[in-house]
């Protein structure tokens, strides 16, 4: 989502899911008591302990970072790191996800709803001692992630009714970001964090006398076109800060800066001796010293390093369970349940005309195929053997706890059936003609699709083969290969080179977060990124409704907006979700502040910077 320090605006590509974690959007709710021995269930009625400073945190992830650059990210193994960087206007209260200010000390809406007014601290500072100001903001909105030439995650959710918001710089301290129509995600975009204008106007040739605003017009076919200067290079933003870069010059608005990067090894991140936060004793902030992230290869190692004490924290997967609970005294650690998760794992199938060789195209944009696959999904079998029991079944990108859940989806939802899955495929003419055991379609090509995931992720891998093998028992030769996560992310946001994919998206509290996601011409509608026009008349229509869901404040139509698009979503099946899992998460029983959310932003990386050792 976004390049906000919990990236709520748009949604992002997730690189792993702890099987104690694999389901999809935000905001638990009232799975309180624990349903598993010897996990505790957290208790967010406490609020923040006063810490004290010292100490070294240490977590795993499965990839190296694709860039270190926050306005191009759109992974999480570039997240997780560049999120710590940050210092976003708003965020949500990491005790009950509601909105509060941040790096703004308050907000006020125009008496239309149109407009947010923010008004900033006084006291922020990049890592380099530079004052943050309003200006930093509005240069990111205006220069940044609205420019056509930078590969931004956040432009899609800065577009309300297809035309970016207007912000607008109106004093050192102050902003405002107006939107075309009344919109319910003013919040979801105020979630920005700056890149620094003293860093990036003179990369590409800005200064302030070119002016702050974004301008733009429409051309006959109703095209955005930029007025921007000629002098003005914004593509020089897409490869600066890349991964080659000394690391030590990476500037940062948020808790850490990044001390170190060794390739394939680690991902050292220090204290920011500027970070304007405090405790409520006035102690800086964050209490630990350094935060190191270990680049692991699979999720097995990952485990072991755990169990070796090599790590402060793990987000357990349902056979890790098992392993880990009678360690809890010998390693030093806790379990904690904080619910079931809010991130989503589906298989999409590529129905871009230029980015799939026929005739695969052919078989992938059948409905009826794709409702044939939906019925190879086992769902129950996922839960029991792959996560251990500890998941529920997924039909939705909305989680059951979210307002806006259609309760409808479950009887909607093409269950597993192979037997259902062989009579669609037989009605539309994909049968075995010779004999071989494998299907073929209408015009006589066998029916074989590569199915991929990233590489190291066994729960995904698991999942994966399962698939797969279901499909070959019905005729369908697919095939399973895992490969390198950042290489997958490439092909997604290109649209090309695929055929079929099992990957996961972070979530939010409100599924307005996925404005890059479900409309069509957002950046990672999977199938078919980057519309300029929906090409389907589903996606037509799954676009009006987002209108009608976002373009209001109003909770009545929000919720018949998302049923809208949460019916068209189960009946064309653009994903084939698998399962929610239960969130369980080991903690190191020497820190203090172990308050983690089941939400994106909110788990082990919103309570980070206040983790203390006991």
């Amino acid at each position: 989502m976004k390049k906000g320090l919990f990236l709520l605006l748009g949604l992002m590509i997730l690189l792993s899911a702890p099987l104690f974690a694999g389901g999809r959007q935000e905001v638990v709710e009232e799975m309180a008591e624990a349903q598993f021995e010897g996990v505790v269930d957290i208790d967010y009625s406490q609020g923040w302990e006063i810490g004290k400073r010292g100490g070294v945190f240490i977590i795993a992830q499965l990839s190296d970072p694709k860039t270190f650059n926050a306005s191009v990210a759109a992974e999480t193994s570039t997240t997780e790191i560049t999120s710590r960087l940050a210092t976003a206007l708003v965020q949500r209260n990491q005790f009950n996800l509601e909105w509060e200010p941040y790096g703004a000390e308050k907000w006020e809406f125009s008496a239309d709803e149109k407009t947010i007014t923010l008004y900033l601290r006084k006291d922020m500072k990049w890592s380099d001692g530079t004052p943050i100001t309003a200006k930093d903001y509005v240069f990111t909105y205006n220069h940044v992630d609205l420019r056509l030439d930078v590969e931004s995650n956040a432009r899609d959710g800065l577009y309300v009714d297809d035309e970016p918001v207007k912000v607008k710089l109106i004093n050192d301290y102050t902003l405002s970001i107006t939107s075309p129509v009344v919109y319910a995600g003013m919040l979801n975009i105020s979630n920005s964090a700056p890149a620094p204008m003293h860093v990036f106007g003179p990369l590409i040739g800005w200064t302030e006398a070119d002016g702050f605003d974004y301008e733009w017009e429409k051309d006959a076919e109703g095209n955005i076109v930029e007025k921007k200067a000629d002098h003005i290079d914004y593509a020089k933003i897409n490869s600066f800060w890349g991964v080659d870069t000394d690391v030590t010059k990476v500037l940062s608005s948020g808790p850490f800066v990044i001390k170190e990067y060794v390739p394939s090894q680690k991902v050292v991140l220090g204290r920011n001796p500027h970070f304007w936060e405090k405790d409520a004793k006035g102690t800086q902030l964050p209490y630990i010293e350094e935060l190191i992230m270990l680049i692991v290869e699979d999720l097995d190692t990952t485990l072991a390093k755990f169990k070796a004490g090599d790590l402060d924290t793990l987000g357990l997967r349902g056979e890790d369970y098992a392993v880990l609970i009678d360690l809890k005294e010998e390693i030093g650690f806790e379990l904690y349940n904080t619910g079931p998760a809010t991130s989503t794992q589906f298989i999409t199938f590529n129905q871009n005309p230029d980015g799939i060789e026929k005739p695969a195209h052919t078989w992938t944009s059948n409905k009826k195929f794709r409702q044939a696959m939906a019925h190879l999904v086992d769902r129950q079998t996922i839960i029991n053997n792959i996560a251990y029991g500890f998941g529920y079944p997924q039909y939705s990108f909305i989680p059951r706890f979210s307002p806006y859940y259609w309760d409808g989806v479950d009887e909607a939802a093409f269950k597993f059936n192979p037997e259902t899955a062989k009579k669609i495929l037989d009605e539309i003419g994909y049968v075995d003609t010779d004999g071989d055991g494998w299907r073929e379609d209408t015009e006589g090509n066998k029916i074989t699709l590569a199915l991929n995931t990233n590489s190291g992720n066994t729960v995904r891998e698991n999942i994966g083969e399962l698939f797969a093998q279901e499909c070959r028992k019905i005729g369908i030769d697919m095939s399973f290969q895992p490969e390198d996560f950042n290489s997958l992310v490439t092909k997604l946001l290109s649209g090309e080179n695929w055929e079929a994919i099992l990957i996961g998206l972070t979530g939010s509290v409100d599924p307005i977060s996925g404005a890059n996601v479900y409309p069509s011409s957002g950046n990672l509608h999977m199938i078919e990124p980057n519309q300029e026009s929906p090409r389907r008349a589903w996606e037509a229509e799954v676009d009006a409704a987002w209108k009608v869901a976002n373009n209001t404040t109003d909770e009545a139509q929000r919720t018949r907006g998302w049923e809208t698009i949460q019916r068209i979503w189960a009946d064309e099946l653009p994903w084939i979700y698998t399962f929610n899992a239960a969130i369980l998460g080991a903690y190191k029983t020497k820190f203090g502040n172990v308050y983690p959310q089941p939400v994106h932003g909110y788990s082990w990386d919103g309570i980070v910077h206040r983790l203390y050792l006991k």
